[in-house]
């Protein structure tokens, strides 16, 4: 992740010229890239996994956080389009590929065949992100439900991942929200994957 530090107070009058730019627009950010998604894995298990769209339970639905501008108003950060639970079940199937599960977005149905459905809820997930003197102040939050149920032998495992992550930068980039929004999610994920394991056509908490 980049940093970026103040060289001279001769920018000053840059930054009080560009304050204000950009106020009211909309800042597209995917949710997330994956790392890794695109690397070819010998598959690790045979058993098919259904990822169902998450459930989104956040309280303010309408947009994924908000940029602070440093002259006043603001800006938001939202999907180019689709929804955030579409977008999650995504991007969770592509990790789980990227690392050998033969996992499928289900699109809100049970697919025959499967051995297992994930489920999950989005609870808290988002980036803000505050401009002020020579700097710029980003806090993201991931915090997810995710439930699973095996077909083999009707158990169910369910876990709660949360992940936060702050940084700092002096020109603020949307590419910055861009890179913490993926690095939680991606913490996340990996979690998930450390927590379990797939015995045969099962998954179970290690």
């Amino acid at each position: 992740m980049r940093h970026y530090h103040i060289v001279g107070i001769g920018l000053l009058g840059i930054i009080l010229a560009t304050g204000c730019a950009g106020k009211g627009e909309r800042i597209d950010l995917q949710v997330p890239m994956a790392s890794g998604a695109e690397d070819k894995v010998v598959a690790m298990s045979s058993a098919t996994v259904a990822i169902q769209p998450f459930e989104d339970h956040r309280t303010d639905r309408s947009h994924l956080g908000t940029r602070h501008h440093l002259w006043g108003g603001e800006s938001h950060f939202s999907l180019p389009s689709g929804t955030l639970g579409e977008a999650t079940a995504q991007a969770f199937a592509d990790y789980l590929k990227g690392k050998g599960w033969n996992a499928i977005v289900a699109k809100g149905h049970e697919i025959a065949g499967a051995d297992m459905t994930i489920t999950g809820k989005l609870v808290d997930v988002g980036v803000d992100a505050k401009s002020g003197i020579g700097q710029t102040t980003l806090n993201a939050k991931s915090r997810l439900v995710v439930q699973v149920k095996n077909y083999a032998d009707g158990s169910q495992v369910r876990e709660t991942l949360i992940s936060t992550g702050t940084n700092q930068v002096f020109w603020f980039d949307p590419e910055d929200a861009q890179e913490l929004l993926n690095e939680l999610y991606n913490k996340n994920f990996e979690k998930f994957v450390t927590d379990t394991k797939l015995d045969g056509k099962i998954l179970k908490l290690r």
